[in-house]
């Protein structure tokens, strides 16, 4: 994998300006440049439902009938308003980058539209949460783009519903946002090498993770911020994956990572301490790391009257010279929950079932800007788009297989190699 290179650098918005004046005995003082800083927000975005209940499924019936009744609860969830609950935070905090996981898009096909298509391609759009976000965003007044985003998940089964059978597709992906100001000088995007592999009945069965990298200009410095999404499950493909991120990022400039890496202080730390042997923890560097700030997790239906968070997995590090200044939590307090409608009733709901980290970091004035380096590791895999039938079982992967939530591993996934088995198709 090879990270972003750099052949001019520019300042951006936050990395100008002021001075300060003052006299001396000499006279006065020349005028001296403020630090440039650079604020990061991690986000998880939430799918919205709890997709472990397709752990039950026993047949293609069950199947069908758990993603029906998941399809119902999407298409009744509250997405416009969490969405623009998540576009107030942003409005509050005034990032520079917003790293976003589980920013997931879910289309549905009917049984009728199956008929005339050769393969399921379920292309009518339920709900996508990246565009709902920047939209909701761009009515705010924040002029924010999706400078590198990666596909990770892309699976389709079928759902019945009241007039019939249809099927459900559903593509997650992990982005990064940028202010439209920002010198944005390169981007990539890739899914982890290392992988949850779940074994069923002689079948491995892969779960996808993905990052992405900006390469971007603050205050003459060349500035690195990576957005993550590191595996829940499984604590050895967890430091696997960060084994993988500490390859990719580059020494010879600072660098920052945020995202859900599902690791840190109050649940398994083993990738989270392999990062922070080179990164610093900016929550921890600001407040210390005595246990507070958990950010892992609300109810699935996100209406807990309060938050009963037991683990700190959603992180901003830094490396390099960006010291951290201030970082906090959003999405934890009482106050930011939203009301919704919910078939006719109005409800409370949190902004996603995480909360988020945002840092914000001093770069050092003078920072050189490094040449740009070459990486032995491979070019990224384009996310495909074709339809691609699994042993005609009556659901069809796109390119990666599933990974929704810290409670919802594998879940499609898990149904469908069941499915495979019970009807003879393996």
């Amino acid at each position: 994998m090879k990270p972003p290179d750099s052949d001019r650098i520019a300042c951006s918005r936050r990395a100008l300006l002021g001075g300060v004046a003052g006299l001396a005995a000499a006279g006065a003082a020349p005028a001296v440049a403020a630090t440039p800083t650079l604020t990061v927000l991690t986000r998880n975005c939430y799918t919205g439902v709890d997709l472990a209940r397709l752990f039950g499924a026993d047949s293609m019936d069950d199947v069908a009938r758990i993603a029906g009744e998941m399809l119902d609860e999407v298409r009744s969830h509250p997405y416009e308003a969490r969405a623009d609950a998540l576009a107030a935070e942003v409005e509050a905090t005034d990032p520079d980058v917003v790293a976003l996981q589980e920013a997931a898009l879910i289309r549905v096909q009917s049984e009728s539209d199956f008929a005339d298509a050769p393969v399921p391609n379920a292309d009518r759009e339920v709900v996508d949460l990246l565009a709902l976000l920047t939209d909701r965003l761009s009515e705010r007044g924040l002029d924010y783009e999706v400078a590198a985003s990666t596909v990770t998940t892309d699976l389709e089964v079928p759902a019945d519903r009241p007039d019939g059978r249809a099927d459900v597709r559903l593509t997650d992906r992990t982005a990064v946002l940028v202010r439209s100001d920002a010198d944005v000088d390169g981007t990539y995007a890739d899914t982890f090498d290392a992988t949850y592999r779940y074994a069923f009945d002689g079948v491995d069965v892969p779960i996808r993770r993905g990052f992405c990298l900006v390469d971007l200009a603050v205050g003459g410095a060349d500035v690195t911020v990576a957005a993550a999404h590191l595996e829940s499950t499984a604590d050895g493909v967890r430091r696997e994956q960060a084994d993988e991120l500490l390859a990719l990022l580059p020494e010879d400039r600072p660098v920052a990572l945020a995202g859900d890496l599902n690791s840190g202080p109050g649940g398994p730390r083993a990738a989270y301490d392999r990062l922070v042997e080179s990164f610093d923890d900016a929550h921890a560097s600001v407040r210390g790391d005595d246990g507070a700030g958990a950010t892992c997790c609300h109810a699935s239906d996100l209406r807990n009257d309060d938050a009963e968070f037991s683990r700190r997995i959603d992180h901003v590090f830094v490396r390099g010279p960006l010291e951290p200044t201030d970082a906090e939590r959003v999405g934890a307090d009482s106050e930011s929950r939203v009301s919704a409608e919910v078939g006719g009733e109005t409800v409370e709901t949190w902004p996603s079932d995480h909360a988020g980290v945002v840092a914000t970091v001093a770069v050092s004035a003078g920072t050189p800007t490094p040449a740009p380096t070459e990486s032995a590791t491979a070019t990224p895999t384009a996310a495909r788009t074709d339809a691609a039938p699994a042993s005609g079982s009556g659901f069809w992967v796109f390119e990666r297989l599933p990974f929704f939530g810290v409670a919802g591993v594998g879940s499609f996934a898990l149904a469908a190699l069941a499915l495979y088995r019970r009807n003879g198709r393996t």
